[in-house]
C-alpha cells in the first residue's frame, strides 16, 4: 500500500493541505496534464490530473484528480489509483491523499479506500485522519475502521477505534467469519517466506462470529490461516447453535480445522437441549464429537442430579458422565462416591467402582 507515494516523489509532487491559505498564487500552474516516466526506455509511472500547481515556500504543492497506474519490468499493471486531491510537502516528505481515494495493488490483490492518508516519507508510517474510515480489502478478506496507522518498517498496523471486518470463504472449504471491536492491531511478515506468523488482534468489545460459534471477549486474536485459530482473554462469552451450547471462560482457544475449543479459567458450559450445566477450571469441547473433557474442581448438573469429581468425559449426544478422583453423584438426599463413577443421565443408572461408599435415605421413613 506504500508504493502509491513513491509516484509523487518521482514526479515531485509535494504538496501540504494548508498551502492556499500561505500561498494564493502558485509559482507554477499546469492543467490538464499527462505524466509519464520511463526507465530503461520501459514506462513505469503514468499519471494524469485536472490541475497541478507548485508553490515557491519550501517546495510545496498539489495536485487535483489525480489518475495513476504503475507498471512491472514487463510494463504490465501492477498497481493503479485515484484521489481528488494530492498534496505533498518534498522538504519534510509528507504526502497526503484527499478525497475518494483508492488504490489497487495487483500483485499483493490489495484494494484500499477512503477519504484522507497520509503518508511520511522519512518515519515510513501512514495514517489516517482522525474520526475517519478506510477499507482495506485482500483476497477475500475486508476491514473497515477508524483512525488507521501503519508502519513499512515493522510491519505493524493498528485502527485505534471502532473497527469490523469479514472473511468470505469462497472455496466453501470453511465457514465465513466476522469479527468486530474498539481497536484492532496487527502484524504481516515482509517475507513471504517467513516463518513467522501473522496475527491480528481485536480489543475492547471484541466479538467473532462463524457459521457455528460466537465469542465475546475483552480481546480476541486471530491468527493462522484464514483465521483458523481463534484465542480469546477475559470475561469471554459465546454460544454454539450448532452443538446448542452457552459458554463462559477466563481464556479459550479455538480451532476451526479441527472444530476443538478449549475454555480455561472459572469454565461455565450449558448444554441448553439437555439442561445440563458444568462447571470445571479446564473444559475441552470437540464439537465433532459432541464429547466435553472436565478437569480440576468439575462440578456437573441436571435435573435434581449434582455430579462432581477431579475429572470427567461428557458424551453429549450418549447423555453419559464418567467421573473420576474423588467422584461423587448427588440424588437428592442420596450420596454416591467412588474412586470413579459412570452415571446414564437419561436412565440415572449409577456404576461404582473403586473405594464405593455412600448414603441413601428412603422416602418414606427418611432413614
Amino acid at each position: 500500500m506504500f508504493c502509491i507515494f513513491l509516484i509523487f516523489q518521482g514526479c515531485s509532487l509535494k504538496y501540504q493541505n494548508d498551502i492556499r491559505a500561505e500561498e494564493s498564487v502558485p509559482q507554477l500552474r499546469f492543467e490538464n496534464v499527462i505524466y509519464k516516466r520511463y526507465s530503461d526506455n520501459k514506462k513505469e509511472v503514468e499519471l494524469s490530473g485536472k490541475v497541478f500547481e507548485q508553490y515557491k515556500k519550501d517546495g510545496l504543492a498539489f495536485a487535483e484528480d489525480v489518475y495513476f497506474t504503475m507498471y512491472d519490468s514487463n510494463v504490465n499493471e501492477k498497481a493503479s489509483g485515484k484521489a481528488v486531491l494530492v498534496s505533498a510537502d518534498s522538504k519534510n516528505e509528507i504526502f497526503t491523499l484527499f478525497d475518494g481515494i483508492q488504490f489497487i495493488d495487483k500483485n499483493q490483490n490489495v484494494y484500499i479506500t477512503g477519504d484522507s492518508l497520509k503518508w511520511n516519507g522519512k518515519t515510513e508510517q501512514l495514517v489516517s485522519a482522525k474520526g475517519k474510515e478506510i477499507t482495506i480489502k485482500k483476497d477475500d478478506l475486508e476491514i473497515t475502521g477508524k483512525d488507521f496507522s501503519a508502519s513499512a518498517v515493522s510491519n505493524e498496523f493498528l485502527f485505534s477505534s471502532s473497527v469490523r471486518g469479514k472473511q468470505i470463504n469462497t472455496s466453501g472449504s470453511k465457514e465465513d467469519i466476522t469479527f468486530s471491536g474498539d481497536s484492532m492491531k496487527g502484524s504481516v511478515s515482509s517475507d513471504k517466506n517467513s516463518s513467522k506468523e501473522n496475527s491480528t488482534v481485536l480489543s475492547g468489545n471484541a466479538v467473532v462470529k462463524t457459521s457455528s460459534m460466537e465469542i465475546r471477549a475483552d480481546l480476541i486474536e486471530l491468527s493462522g490461516k484464514d483465521f483458523n485459530i481463534i484465542k480469546a482473554r477475559g470475561n469471554i462469552s459465546g454460544t454454539n447453535s450448532e452443538s446448542e451450547l452457552e459458554f463462559k471462560a477466563s481464556s479459550m482457544e479455538y480451532n476451526r480445522d479441527t472444530k476443538i475449543v478449549v475454555l480455561s479459567g472459572d469454565v461455565e458450559l450449558k448444554d441448553l437441549k439437555n439442561d445440563v450445566v458444568a462447571k470445571a477450571q479446564i473444559i475441552e469441547y470437540d464439537q465433532n464429537t459432541d464429547v466435553a473433557i472436565m478437569q480440576v474442581d468439575v462440578e456437573l448438573k441436571q435435573k435434581q442430579n449434582v455430579c462432581t469429581g477431579a475429572y470427567s468425559i461428557y458424551r453429549k449426544k450418549e447423555q453419559t458422565l464418567e467421573l473420576s478422583g474423588n467422584a461423587s453423584v448427588k440424588q437428592e438426599d442420596d450420596m454416591f462416591r467412588a474412586q470413579t463413577i459412570s452415571f446414564n443421565m437419561d436412565t440415572e443408572e449409577i456404576v461404582m467402582d473403586g473405594n464405593i461408599r455412600g448414603t441413601v435415605k428412603s422416602k418414606k421413613s427418611g432413614n
